[in-house]
C-alpha cells in the first residue's frame, strides 16, 4: 500500500485525523505547484478595454480568427459559437488586471445583469484547452451567458498563455504546420516553470485568486457568493481553485478529474497542465478535492472519457465523497458519471446551472 493510500486509510473514518491532516496539505500543495514562491499579489484593480457592442464585436472576431485558421479542429467544438435566444439582461465589456509577473496583463469577459439592487452572486467560467491557444475567455460563452441570464455576474478569463494572451511567435507554424496541436504558446511557460520547480497549473491558479480578488472590490459583487464553473482544462482550473482558495463558495467541474495514480499506471496521454512533479509522494486528486468539503461542490464526468480514464475518476470522487460524509454534509456534494465522452452538453450544463443557482442565488440579488 503506498504512502499516499494509507495517509487516506487512517483519517478516512476521522474528522479529527482528517482536519489535522489538511491543515498543512494546501502549504504542501502550494510547495509542489509553485516551489514555495508566492509571487506578491498586484493590487485588485481592474481596466475596461471595451464594452458593448465594441466587446462584443471582439468576442466575435476571435472567434472567427480560430474557426477560419484551424477550420479542420474547431469544426468539433459546437459550442463555439453560442447563439443566445432569449432577452440579453445584461452588460458586456472586457475587463484588464494584474496576472504572473512577466505576463501580458490578463484579460476576462465581465458581464453584469442590469438593474441590480444589491450585490450579485458572481461565476468563474473557466475555457478548455482550445486548440492552437487560439481561444480563451471566448470559448465559454455557452456557459457564460445562461448564467447571467439567470441574474450572475460572470467572468470568463483567458487562461495564462491563450486567446488574447497566447505568444504569437511562431502561430504561423502552429496553424500552418501542426494545425494548433503543437500547443507552442503553453509549451513555451510550461516548460522553464518546470526548470523551476514550478508548474503551469500553479499559476494559472495563483492568476485565478488574484481574479477573485478583482470580484471581492467590485461592489455590484456579493464576495461571499462566488462560484466557478468549467470543462476540460475549465475543469481542473474549477475544481484547483476551489481546493486552493477557500473564498469559493461553490463549484462544478466537468470532464476534468482523475486521479493522479491512474494517470500513471495507464499512461494516459493528457495536457500540460496535468502533471506536477511529485505530487504522488504526498497526495492524489481525491484529497485534494476534499479540501473544498464541506462546501458544495458538482462533478460531472464521463465513463468513456479517453482523457480522464473512469477508474481514476471512480478513485477521486469516493475520496471526496466519504470526506463529505466525514463532515455530514453529503448532499454538498454531488457526482454524475454518464456514459459518453469529453463532450459537455445537453441536460448535464442545465443540472450544472441549476447546482449553481441552488447554491449562490437567493432574493437579495435582485
Amino acid at each position: 500500500m503506498s504512502a499516499v493510500a494509507t495517509t487516506h486509510k487512517r483519517s478516512g473514518n476521522n474528522i479529527v485525523a482528517w482536519k489535522r491532516r489538511r491543515s498543512g496539505l494546501r502549504q504542501r500543495l502550494w510547495d509542489l505547484l509553485l516551489s514555495g514562491d508566492f509571487p506578491d499579489a498586484p493590487k485588485p484593480v481592474y481596466q475596461t478595454i471595451a464594452e458593448g457592442e465594441t466587446a462584443l464585436d471582439a468576442i466575435r472576431e476571435g472567434i472567427r480568427f480560430a474557426r477560419t485558421a484551424v477550420p479542420d479542429q474547431y469544426q468539433y467544438h459546437n459550442e463555439i459559437p453560442f447563439e443566445w435566444n432569449g432577452e440579453t439582461t445584461w452588460d458586456t465589456s472586457i475587463i484588464s488586471y494584474g496576472g504572473w509577473p512577466g505576463e501580458p496583463a490578463q484579460r476576462a469577459v465581465l458581464r453584469v445583469p442590469r438593474g441590480l439592487t444589491r450585490p450579485a452572486p458572481a461565476v468563474m467560467c473557466f475555457h478548455g484547452h482550445m486548440v492552437g491557444c487560439l481561444l480563451g475567455k471566448e470559448a465559454v460563452n455557452n456557459l457564460a451567458i445562461p448564467l447571467s441570464a439567470r441574474g450572475f455576474v460572470t467572468l470568463s478569463p483567458d487562461a495564462i498563455r491563450w486567446g488574447d494572451r497566447r505568444d504569437r511567435t511562431y502561430e504561423d507554424a502552429e496553424i500552418k504546420d501542426w494545425h494548433g496541436m503543437s500547443f507552442y504558446s503553453e509549451r513555451n511557460l510550461a516548460m522553464p516553470l518546470m526548470l523551476e520547480g514550478k508548474t503551469l497549473l500553479g499559476a494559472m491558479i495563483w492568476e485565478h485568486m488574484r481574479a477573485v480578488d478583482v470580484l471581492g472590490g467590485m461592489k455590484f459583487v456579493d464576495h461571499k457568493r462566488i462560484g466557478t464553473i468549467g470543462w476540460s482544462m475549465g475543469a481542473m482550473q474549477s475544481f484547483w481553485l476551489a481546493a486552493m482558495d477557500e473564498r469559493i463558495a461553490c463549484g462544478v467541474e466537468a470532464r476534468g478529474i482523475c486521479s493522479y495514480k491512474q494517470w500513471a499506471v495507464l499512461r494516459t496521454l493528457n495536457a500540460l497542465i496535468c502533471f506536477i512533479p511529485h505530487v504522488r509522494r504526498y497526495t492524489d486528486m481525491g484529497e485534494i478535492g476534499s479540501l473544498i468539503a464541506p462546501r458544495p461542490f458538482m462533478c460531472l464526468d464521463a465513463a468513456s472519457d479517453s482523457f480522464f480514464p473512469v477508474q481514476g475518476i471512480k478513485e477521486v470522487t469516493r475520496v471526496m465523497a466519504s470526506t463529505y460524509r466525514l463532515y455530514k454534509q453529503a448532499s454538498r456534494f454531488e457526482t454524475q458519471l454518464d456514459p459518453g465522452g469529453h463532450k459537455f452538453e445537453g441536460k448535464v450544463v442545465e443540472d450544472a446551472f441549476d447546482w449553481l443557482s441552488r447554491w449562490l442565488m437567493d432574493q437579495r440579488t435582485t
